[in-house]
């Protein structure tokens, strides 16, 4: 049997002319436009932890120094003293929003970190906001009523650490992947700004991951798994070994750097040092 082949009609085709014709303006940018703008190149403030434009996520079990190593690098940065053995070229604004450490707690640990380093920030280049700092206690960043109460700290900063993900965003749930999208375009927003971001979690059990859904890593740039060497730490010393695991614009690395922190020389002196 024969098919008759019907003759198409030009209103069953799609016509991108008509179809271009009809739109007023568009978002798309030409390459070749893109090609020749001068774009500034990201900052790398503290390599693998802090890049401006981007935002890095460091995981780590209770107990496993993230805050400390938080600490010291937002110490260093607003200084623009050698981080890990590594050159700031100047000081940077830093906000540490930390919600879990009493105000006491805060400030003790500053006092031996800036005894290590031998330098305090100038005025206003490290801001903290702690549990204390609003009357409702620390608000809640799972929704933009609560984020916003941070955004003139913000603002005034170029470097944004979050200690950590659980307590800030108490409100959401961990493996919900629809929980965390203000949290997502939030970061989305503080990366376009150029602002350069530290995002505190736990890991899983096994230290292997960050905790919850994907969609936590969503707007990370970069993933640290800091684990606690358990056989060289002690009561008064603790080592630390960091990998990353996720890297979008360089190479995932197994092992990034080895650190130990405490009264390493035994002489009741706080110090961090890299393990070479």
């Amino acid at each position: 049997m024969r098919v008759k082949l019907m003759k198409n009609t030009q209103s069953d085709f799609y016509n991108p002319q008509e179809h271009f014709a009809s739109e007023k303006s568009s978002v798309g940018e030409c390459i070749n436009n893109i090609l020749s703008e001068k774009i500034e190149p990201p900052n790398i403030i503290v390599p693998h932890f802090l890049v401006s434009g981007e935002a890095t996520m460091l995981a780590a079990l209770a107990g496993g120094a993230k805050t400390f190593t938080a600490q010291y690098i937002a110490a260093c940065v607003a200084t623009g003293t050698p981080c890990f053995d590594i050159p700031i070229t100047e000081p940077q604004t830093v906000l540490f929003v930390d919600s879990e450490l009493s105000k006491y707690q805060i400030q003790q640990r500053f006092k031996l970190i800036y005894k290590f380093i031998g330098k305090k920030p100038e005025e206003g280049f490290l801001r903290i906001i702690h549990k204390r700092s609003f009357n409702s206690g620390m608000p809640d960043l799972t929704t933009s009523k609560g984020f916003e109460k941070l955004m003139p700290d913000i603002e005034a900063s170029k470097v944004i650490i979050l200690d950590n993900l659980s307590s800030l965003y108490r409100s959401a749930e961990e493996l919900s992947q629809n929980d965390w999208n203000y949290y997502n375009e939030c970061l989305d927003i503080l990366r376009e700004q150029n602002k350069a971001v530290l995002v505190l979690h736990h890991t899983d059990k096994d230290s292997k991951s960050y905790r919850g859904h994907s969609e936590i890593v969503r707007a990370i740039d970069n993933v640290l798994i800091a684990v606690k060497d358990k056989n060289q730490s002690t009561h008064t010393k603790t080592v630390i070994q960091v990998r990353k695991p996720k890297s979008r614009h360089s190479a995932n690395r197994d092992e990034l750097l080895n650190f130990v922190l405490g009264d390493i020389k035994g002489d009741g002196k706080f110090q961090i040092q890299l393990m070479r």
